[in-house]
């Protein structure tokens, strides 16, 4: 397992121990692993729990690799997806079977369950992790695995036998993906349901009224003001923190701001967001989803628009 975790680092993927072998947590994060190796949170009970956020945005380094596999003897790899290995993974079980037969896709790994998983190179913005069982718009049986998810790699174990991998080696691109297929009487936008659609531009944030008039610019800058697209970023933070800082660095490039400048201003969207959900949001995630909205092409500047009352 050292060896080949070794291997795909080297060829630019991002990866994480996970239990691997027979028991029923092989396809968990190793956690004693991560602690290890100083990746750790402290929870609303003061809990120190482990975390593997931090591979969202870097590669693993040998030393780490050494500690997980060797040290911690973890059995079982995970593929980071999403951005960081440029990849991200289309997770067919059973039931998607026919369907992936019908498309004429060829599996990069088969699963222990006889499920398959195809490798999809990433398009470059934001792609949510969505299951069929929660999202309708998915044919059933087509699970997604985008940025902020992971999945297992050969030849880690599960309890059901090995992930094996197929002689297929060309990921599939946004282009071999139908925009619309009919399967089973229903008709999916396969291509938007899996996240690989051209995101639509964001509506601008409404203008702020004031005691006279409102305006969606500062009277000072020709610039949005960043404060306006922090607050229409965190609205978004109900659905997905991360979509919402996509959709900041995807605004903040329209509007001007070069990235570092938007990245400085990472925490005060953090303070934001920071009520919405329990589970930890590091740093490191945030700015890798406003990286995400900077690598797709860039909008049109919001437009000043200015209103008086009497």
């Amino acid at each position: 397992m050292h060896r080949v975790a070794c291997e795909l680092v080297a060829r630019g993927l991002s990866v994480i121990p996970t239990g691997g072998g027979r028991l029923r947590t092989a396809k968990q994060p190793h956690y004693a692993a991560l602690k290890a190796t100083g990746h750790t949170y402290v929870n609303d009970a003061g809990e120190v729990k482990a975390t593997w956020r931090a591979f969202q945005e870097r590669q693993a380094t040998p030393e780490e690799l050494h500690t997980w596999h060797v040290e911690q003897r973890a059995r079982g790899i995970g593929l980071v997806t999403g951005q960081i290995s440029r990849l991200v993974v289309v997770d067919v079980d059973k039931e998607g079977l026919p369907l992936l037969a019908s498309l004429g896709w060829q599996p990069h790994v088969i699963s222990p369950s006889g499920g398959a998983h195809l490798y999809v190179r990433h398009p470059g913005w934001y792609v949510q992790s969505n299951a069929s069982k929660t999202k309708a718009s998915l044919p059933s049986g087509f699970d997604v695995r985008g940025d902020g998810g992971y999945i297992m790699l050969p030849p880690s174990r599960n309890p059901q036998g090995q992930y094996r991998r197929t002689d297929e080696r060309r990921a599939l691109s946004r282009e071999d993906i139908p925009e619309e297929i009919t399967w089973e009487g229903q008709t999916f936008q396969l291509r938007s349901a899996l996240g690989l659609a051209v995101p639509p531009a964001p509506e601008p944030a409404a203008p702020v009224q004031s005691a006279q008039c409102w305006t969606t610019y500062s009277r000072n800058d020709d610039r949005c003001p960043m404060w306006l697209m922090l607050n229409r970023a965190a609205e978004h933070a109900s659905v997905s923190r991360n979509k919402g800082a996509f959709y900041l660095g995807l605004w903040a490039n329209a509007n001007g701001y070069a990235l570092e400048e938007t990245l400085g201003h990472v925490e005060e969207y953090l303070d934001l967001v920071a009520g919405v959900k329990t589970t930890p949001f590091p740093h490191t995630e945030a700015a890798g989803a406003i990286r995400s909205g900077y690598r797709v092409a860039k909008r049109d500047p919001w437009i000043r628009e200015e209103k008086r009352y009497t």
